[in-house]
């Protein structure tokens, strides 16, 4: 489980935090916990848009050269499968079955991330917290008089 934000920026600087930790627990709790991660924002000229990005080296995925997950707050997950170069992508993608911003943890481990395929169907179920993480985002927008940062 993730204790800190991996990267330079403090917690209350990733409103989108929280979802991170759910997908995190969600893959460890599957025994297929990501080796890197990394979570962002854009800075204030690029409209704060929130990011996560979720590696796994050749080693967690079965042979593979590796795969990406990455999560931005206004298109949801896209995923790409990479070769053993760092910038060979063999097959990248938006997840379309995950369809909904704040895929339910869940379903991003079990469907996306157990069989390294890009899931089928539709999957309707959106993380329980999503409203509440939706409205920490709108509020770190908001300026503040005191933030002379915003």
């Amino acid at each position: 489980m993730l204790l800190d934000p991996p990267g330079m920026l403090p917690v209350h600087l990733l409103p989108h935090w929280p979802y991170l930790q759910a997908v995190d627990t969600a893959l460890a709790g599957r025994g297929i916990p990501p080796g890197a991660v990394r979570i962002s924002r854009s800075g204030p000229e690029h409209g704060e848009l929130m990011t996560m990005r979720l590696y796994w080296d050749s080693s967690r995925t079965g042979g593979h050269g590796g795969a990406r997950l990455v999560w931005e707050e206004e298109t949801g997950w896209e995923y790409a499968l990479v070769g053993l170069a760092q910038d060979q992508v063999i097959i990248t993608g938006q997840v379309d079955a995950l369809h909904r911003i704040y895929a339910a943890p869940e379903d991003v481990a079990e469907h996306m991330v157990r069989t390294w395929r890009r899931p089928t169907g539709d999957f309707h179920q959106e993380w329980e917290q999503a409203a509440r993480t939706r409205t920490a985002i709108d509020a770190f927008r908001r300026p503040s008089p005191s933030d002379p940062m915003k």
